[in-house]
């Protein structure tokens, strides 16, 4: 049987500073730190793939990784490129920071091969961008998205952010008005989640700071939905908007739970089941690889429950929701039998809707799928 075809992510952990929220695995180098690690990353290319694994999406992710040289990131998508059969219409995806995104560093890249953009805008507000402690303000976004546009990136997307505390409901509307007026090819809205062990975790702690309300919180993930529908934009996946035709494949990917190989520092992979970890230090995974081993710390093979479990969550994420029969296909198991009682819960309670081959969540499902996945895992 012919394999599906994998995607590819290779992480770049390497930022100016750590914003105050962020739980990324990032951290600021030090000299000579990031050749010897962009060296170690092409060695896993060479360890790790297999040349005969048929590749359709690479995605660049960080970490900034327009914080690098265009040279270098060009010359590890080559080492990809001469590795695997990469498709002649793969997506290639970069990430990049406004602040670190000039017009001729995204000339360089495209002539490179990747033609997917990613920036990491979070808003058009300057005091919002100041409480998130971003290093741009909102003209230098404008001018990324020009520098864009001015290069050819006509498959461009943007990541915002909404409950920062201290923002208001019509700060947000304004931020996604001033997006669609951009009209990128993909939009992605992240709700603000305040996680232990970082900067605003320990303020939180400290009685220093106080996270949006839940209420607050719904009604700007409604604003986000609403709006970008209206103007055409489907909601293909929980914080996820695309015109039609140009979600992120190499996303989409992850949610169906396709597989997908994870390369550098921290990088998560999985293959028919089986999904592994590396070593998330950065200095540790260079060391391991300079030694000639793979760098992989955690290894589990997910048991048919397991994965169908994980399976239905990342699926009911989508707007398509999850088929029951793909389901229980892939997994070897009966799943409309093994859900029956949380599909009928679910419906009841007006978060799903259900008719013994699909389930999708309503937009209220959509908005409590942290909770739903909570019970689902349960």
């Amino acid at each position: 049987m012919e394999r599906e075809p994998l995607g590819i992510y290779l992480h770049l952990p390497f930022c100016v500073g750590k914003c105050p929220y962020c739980d990324f695995n990032s951290r600021t180098p030090g000299p000579g730190e990031v050749e010897r690690y962009a060296r170690a990353l092409a060695r896993e290319v060479a360890l790790r793939l297999d040349p005969d694994a048929a590749v359709d999406t690479v995605y660049f992710g960080g970490g900034t990784p327009t914080l690098l040289a265009p040279a270098l990131l060009a010359r590890l998508l080559d080492a990809v490129a001469r590795r695997v059969a990469l498709a002649s219409d793969a997506e290639i995806t970069v990430e990049g920071n406004p602040e670190s995104i000039t017009q001729a560093k995204l000339a360089e890249l495209r002539a490179a091969g990747f033609n997917r953009l990613s920036i990491g805008v979070q808003s058009f507000d300057d005091d919002v961008l100041t409480a998130l402690g971003r290093r741009h303000d909102a003209a230098q976004a404008l001018a990324a998205i020009a520098a864009a546009r001015a290069t050819g990136w006509d498959n461009l997307s943007l990541d915002l952010i909404c409950a920062v505390p201290g923002q208001s409901v019509e700060q947000w509307r304004a931020t996604l008005r001033q997006a669609l007026d951009c009209r990128p090819a993909h939009i992605s809205t992240y709700c603000l989640t305040i996680e232990p062990g970082t900067e605003f975790g320990r303020r939180q702690a400290a009685g220093e700071m106080v996270a949006v309300g839940e209420e607050i919180e719904l009604e700007m993930y409604l604003a986000a939905r609403r709006s970008l529908r209206a103007a055409g934009y489907d909601h293909y996946e929980i914080s996820n908007f695309a015109l039609p035709g140009r979600c992120c494949l190499h996303n989409r990917k992850c949610w169906q739970a396709g597989s997908y190989v994870g390369l550098g520092a921290g990088a998560h992979s999985h293959v028919g089941g089986v999904r592994w970890a590396n070593a998330p230090d950065p200095q540790r995974y260079t060391s391991l690889l300079e030694a000639g081993k793979l760098p992989v710390c955690y290894v589990e093979r997910l048991s048919a429950r397991r994965r169908m479990d994980e399976e239905l969550v990342l699926a009911l994420r989508t707007a398509e929701g999850a088929s029951l029969a793909r389901l229980g296909a892939r997994c070897g198991r009966d799943a409309t039998s093994e859900y029956r009682i949380e599909i009928e819960e679910l419906a009841q309670a007006g978060l799903a809707t259900a008719d013994g081959a699909r389930v999708i969540l309503t937009e209220r499902g959509m908005a409590l799928a942290n909770e739903i996945a909570i019970r689902v895992m349960a």
